[in-house]
């Protein structure tokens, strides 16, 4: 029976080496983590599966819980929450400036979708993706 043992032990610690390195495997969806979100500015290239090409919309993890950024025309402010595999955006303040009709409506649509955020994830190409329950809303480059 000690025969078996040892190969039983190799495969087993092996398994859960592989499972303490941080690397998710391929199609595997892992939450982001803190640090992944803080530094430069995130761009959003991404609302609703429509590109953004004609506004600046931007999110920015300044500090731990907090988000802010740029929503088309104004600035915003807001918390977030990372617990236990959810992930969620809390707008609160936003300045209070008048753009051109459309520019609003961009911006009421991107602040709308934060509260839709449930997920967060850096996919393979370095995007930050967030995801609400109808899956990808917005996605962000650096």
């Amino acid at each position: 029976m000690s025969r078996f043992r040892l190969p039983l032990l190799l495969s087993s610690s092996a398994l859960l080496l592989a499972a303490c390195t941080g690397q998710p495997s391929s199609g595997v969806h892992t939450m982001v983590e803190e640090s992944q979100l803080r530094g430069e500015a995130w761009s959003v290239i991404s609302l609703n599966g429509e590109n953004i090409t004609d506004a600046t919309l931007s999110l920015n993890f300044h500090q731990p819980g907090q988000v802010a950024g740029n929503a088309g025309c104004n600035n915003y402010m807001a918390t977030y929450v990372q617990n236990e595999g959810l992930f969620t955006i809390t707008t609160g303040a936003v300045t209070m400036m008048a753009c051109p009709k459309p520019l609003m409506e961009l911006e009421q649509k991107f602040l709308n979708t934060l509260g839709d955020i449930s997920q967060a994830r850096i996919n393979a190409d370095g995007i930050l993706v967030l995801s609400g329950k109808d899956g990808e809303k917005i996605k962000a480059t650096r």
